[in-house]
């Protein structure tokens, strides 16, 4: 008999994140991960949601945690707004400043137009709609596209950039009456304090969605091998042989 011949693996690293991106990505994980526990805190200690100018305890809400079978003492009892609002403005500082570092880097050195912008191709009906199918099936990415982001995720990543974080800023300073007071046009941009602050409450909710689908992706498309190239900066390819 024959003997079978040996499969060979071939194994090849190839740059993909750079020392910027890794950077400002860890920082906006740890940033992101206080802002929104001190945000849990601070909502807790007021866990009802208004639209306009006006809300207190009592005020017709649009959302009351005590519908969910939790009442008011009982999540004041949970949170801590002191602590809360401590390091929301903190790490909001953080993020901010962290973003904007990565933003000015990414446009300085064309990464938002050759990683991050979409092209005309891939932006055609027919491959949203074939991209799109495969996310809802959690299809494995190709090999082609391990080292590259699909449409979905370039758009994603644009909204996030460009959209979300400059309205979940804006929200964030509509609540503070030392910002409004200096821009009195902020409470009208979002019709009302508490209007800001359902918007940032519902932005809020959206980034953990937003989160927990991109960490669905990480762990289909490799865990180990995604996490380590966003620590190393170098994705591992593999390829079998007979």
């Amino acid at each position: 008999m024959m003997p079978k011949l040996a499969r060979s693996v071939d194994r090849t690293w190839l740059p993909l994140h750079s020392y910027n991106v890794r950077v400002c990505h860890w920082i906006n994980v740890i940033a992101a991960g206080y802002l929104l526990l001190s945000g849990i805190h601070i909502f807790l200690d007021f866990p009802e949601l208004y639209w306009g100018n006006t809300g207190y305890q009592g005020y017709p809400a649009i959302f009351k945690l005590s519908d969910w079978g939790l009442s008011w003492d009982e999540a004041g009892a949970l949170g801590n707004r002191m602590w809360g609002r401590n390091y929301h403005f903190t790490f909001a500082w953080v993020f901010l400043i962290n973003g904007l570092i990565y933003v000015g880097w990414s446009l300085r050195t064309g990464h938002v137009r050759a990683r991050l912008w979409p092209g005309r191709e891939e932006l055609a009906p027919a491959n949203l709609g074939e991209n799109f199918r495969d996310h809802l099936r959690w299809r494995e990415p190709k090999r082609a596209q391990a080292t590259s982001y699909g449409v979905l995720q370039k758009i994603s990543y644009l909204l996030l950039i460009f959209v979300f974080v400059p309205v979940m800023l804006l929200t964030g300073l509509a609540q503070s009456p030392a910002f409004t007071a200096a821009w009195p046009w902020l409470l009208d941009l979002f019709g009302g304090r508490q209007s800001a602050r359902t918007l940032h409450s519902i932005g809020t909710v959206i980034f953990v969605v937003f989160v927990v689908v991109h960490i669905l992706e990480v762990l289909l498309a490799g865990a180990v091998n995604r996490v380590r190239s966003m620590i190393t900066g170098r994705f591992l390819v593999t390829g079998e042989e007979k």
